[in-house]
């Protein structure tokens, strides 16, 4: 099955699926429209998803897909665009070469994120970062850090961000984390407002366990890909490790991701200044 999903609230998507849903059906009678994002992907696994919307929209697609990953191909109806590699002309050009298998794909690492928070234990998948803050109206955050049962810091400060090669672009990229490269097996621990000057954005690898622990009369907030934050009091802890599966996103055929960090960020362009 080939999956079509969009926001059904919004008239251009609805407009670019409508165009694009009989010209796959030329190609394949095994497609599905899924406007309101209800279809139960984990019991009907498509065998690609073709996602109209913003990077965010990627990111729920991907969340929905769960331990059953498949390619995911973006096309862009977002204000930027990074994942959605796409533009709807593009699509069509392509879409033969997109239902064949023969576009490129990237592999991207996710998360298994577990959330021992007094008696309760959660687990997620994540695509982007965790993020830990200081919870309002509380004094800064300390939190203890561990990767396979070696101490490495004591974050404190105003939080902490621990954040996939994919989502490096993002949330660390702004807190003043390093660009990682979206097909490196590593993660990257970046301190918000650290109380010590000495610590500075970390990258360890991916294979081993992390093990993010709170003091024992400190709280804060967690927050995975940007939802469902929840609050953390002292002696619970968050464990990452490197989920079994990676997101495949259909990758640009012609443009590389130098090439889309150069046309998203305007990165490494020189700006020249006239003279008055």
């Amino acid at each position: 099955m080939i999956l079509l999903v969009g926001d059904g609230k919004r008239a251009d998507v609805i407009h670019a699926i409508a165009q694009v849903e009989p010209l796959l059906r030329e190609l394949t009678d095994d497609v599905q429209v899924d406007l309101d994002q209800t279809l139960d992907l984990q019991k009907h696994p498509p065998s690609l998803v073709i996602n109209f919307g913003g990077d965010g929209s990627i990111l729920r697609a991907a969340g929905r897909l769960g331990r059953h990953q498949v390619p995911l191909l973006g096309v862009n109806f977002g204000k930027f665009g990074f994942l959605a590699e796409y533009e709807l002309p593009e699509l069509l050009v392509r879409l033969k070469d997109a239902v064949a298998g023969t576009l490129p794909i990237r592999r991207s690492l996710l998360l298994v994120v577990r959330v021992k928070a007094g008696d309760e234990t959660q687990e997620r998948i994540v695509i982007n970062d965790v993020v830990f803050q200081r919870a309002p109206q509380h004094r800064m955050a300390h939190v203890h850090a561990s990767y396979d049962g070696a101490p490495i810091a004591d974050y404190f400060g105003d939080g902490l961000i621990v954040s996939t090669p994919v989502g490096s672009t993002a949330y660390n990229l702004a807190a003043g984390g390093a660009l990682l490269q979206p097909e490196l097996d590593a993660l990257i621990l970046t301190p918000l407002f650290s109380h010590t000057l000495s610590l500075r954005p970390l990258v360890v690898p991916a294979s081993g366990t992390l093990l993010l622990k709170l003091e024992d009369d400190d709280r804060l907030t967690v927050t995975m890909d940007g939802e469902g934050s929840r609050e953390l009091t002292g002696g619970d802890f968050v464990e990452i490790t490197k989920a079994p599966m990676p997101m495949t996103l259909v990758a640009h055929p012609v443009r590389s991701y130098f090439d889309t960090l150069r046309l998203k960020f305007d990165w490494s362009k020189r700006t020249t200044v006239s003279r008055p």
